[in-house]
């Protein structure tokens, strides 16, 4: 695999702005890896952990996310995708095997990553897309009430903004600079505005136009 030749795909995400189904979408469209869960597997075999021990280690959560567990429904009514876990923080030292886990998959071959800090860690490969997406908080709270089956809407609305409150202190604490500092991505998708599936659709274009000129 060239250098010019290379697809890597890093897309970073608002909580119910459908990083997990765009990135699943993409992956499909251009015939990629997409990296997601299946994560969690590789690092506790490195750790020689069990996968449920990183899992408790990933969901080192917030009283928020506490308070919400018993509301909160894993299965999702859109059966064509796999909805993402809740977002949580990153215990150091699970952060850093899933980090050298997430470099040498992209040492190796062509992938999507969503979320975990791909596009900072992937910075410096050639062939790199980086993407943020991002809606506006009814659109966000809408989706995450249908995909989580959370009933109350200030509820939802409190785990979206929790959710960027997190993920912007996780990512800022990488590499020092602004989550939403829209100069740090190729593109930007407002997935409200033009929909999950078209959100893939224009990914997937770019990678296959790109990957035309290579």
């Amino acid at each position: 695999m060239s250098a010019s030749s290379r697809i890597l795909v890093a897309l970073s995400r608002q909580m119910g702005a459908g990083g997990a189904y765009i990135g699943q979408a993409v992956a499909r469209q251009i015939g990629v890896r997409y990296v997601g869960r299946e994560l969690l597997d590789e690092a506790a075999k490195i750790l020689g952990r069990d996968r449920a021990e990183l899992e408790s280690l990933e969901e080192r959560v917030t009283s928020l996310w506490s308070r919400m567990a018993g509301v909160l429904a894993w299965g999702a009514p859109e059966a064509a995708y796999v909805p993402p876990p809740m977002p949580s923080l990153y215990e150091d030292d699970l952060f850093a095997v899933e980090s050298r886990i997430i470099r040498e998959i992209a040492s190796r071959e062509d992938a999507v990553f969503v979320g975990r800090g791909a596009g900072w860690l992937l910075r410096s490969e050639a062939g790199l897309l980086t993407v943020f997406l991002h809606a506006p908080d009814e659109v966000r709270v809408k989706r995450v009430m249908r995909t989580y089956g959370v009933t109350e809407r200030a509820a939802a609305l409190e785990l979206v903004r929790e959710s960027d409150h997190q993920r912007s202190r996780f990512l800022e604490s990488l590499g020092g600079l602004s989550w939403r500092d829209l100069s740090r991505y190729h593109l930007s998708i407002d997935t409200g505005a033009i929909g999950l599936d078209d959100a893939a659709a224009v990914i997937s274009g770019l990678v296959t136009a790109r990957r035309g000129r290579a």
